[in-house]
């Protein structure tokens, strides 16, 4: 049977300002032991002080295929006309080395794909992902791309009510290291707050509780946040059975 999904979020802001730029409509389709699944993003406006921004509209489409690991990914469809296509497969696989389970990822795009930003890539990009199990409740992840040469170490768990997140980034070509630290934690009333922290002392703060996040970009945390950065999110999500 059929599904259909409609996410929406709307952002406003301080300046002031409101987009409308992220609908999605989503369905998805089992058949012949593959999950077939499309997403369709309409290009909308922005809302100012001075009335709607013009955009060219249209609609960004984005399809895959599922079925025992393995995922054929079409990047947005929509840019076929423009001759802006190529395919992108990942394939996820659990193994057991040593009486540890791991959890493998593979990715392969070709040059021309247009997963990053809609902008075709000027090279074949291969990416390694492992999942080790956890250690005193922390999971450690390794990633690697040969898109941009960069090795990504990330380790995640919980430690009372609050969940802990440190991530590395080292890129071989530059050998520079990007240190990243997230805590989210639930305050009183259902609401959950979040701060990320970089090596540069920038940021963020985020409060969400339910439909709406409040997002404060912070360039440094030895200063007060610019409050024209502020974002207000409101999101929307509704399934169809067919």
């Amino acid at each position: 049977m059929p599904t259909l999904k409609l996410d929406t979020s709307t952002t406003v802001t301080t300046v002031p300002s409101a987009s409308f730029g992220t609908c999605e409509i989503s369905t998805s389709q089992t058949a012949y032991g593959w999950k077939f699944s499309a997403t369709a993003k309409p290009v909308l406006p922005e809302l100012t002080k001075d009335g709607l921004s013009t955009v060219n509209y249209g609609v960004q489409v984005n399809a895959t295929a599922t079925s025992n690991g393995v995922t054929l990914f079409a990047d947005n469809v929509d840019m076929i006309r423009d001759k802006k296509f190529a395919p992108r497969v990942a394939i996820k696989h659990k193994a057991t080395v040593a009486d540890q389970k791991l959890d493998l990822e593979v990715s392969f795009a070709m040059k021309g794909n247009t997963a990053t930003k809609r902008t075709p890539s000027e090279k074949d990009v291969l990416k390694f992902a492992i999942g080790g199990p956890a250690v005193s409740g922390f999971s450690p992840k390794a990633e690697y791309s040969t898109g941009n040469d960069t090795a990504t170490m990330t380790v995640s768990g919980k430690v009372d009510k609050a969940a802990l997140t440190l991530k590395s980034e080292y890129n071989l070509k530059t050998s520079k290291n990007a240190l990243t630290a997230t805590v989210a934690y639930p305050l009183p009333e259902g609401i959950k707050a979040t701060v990320e922290i970089k090596d540069n002392k920038s940021g963020s703060v985020k409060l969400a509780k339910d439909r709406f996040t409040l997002e404060v970009p912070v360039q440094s945390f030895e200063k007060a946040p610019d409050t024209s950065k502020i974002v207000l999110k409101v999101k929307f999500a509704k399934d169809f059975d067919f």
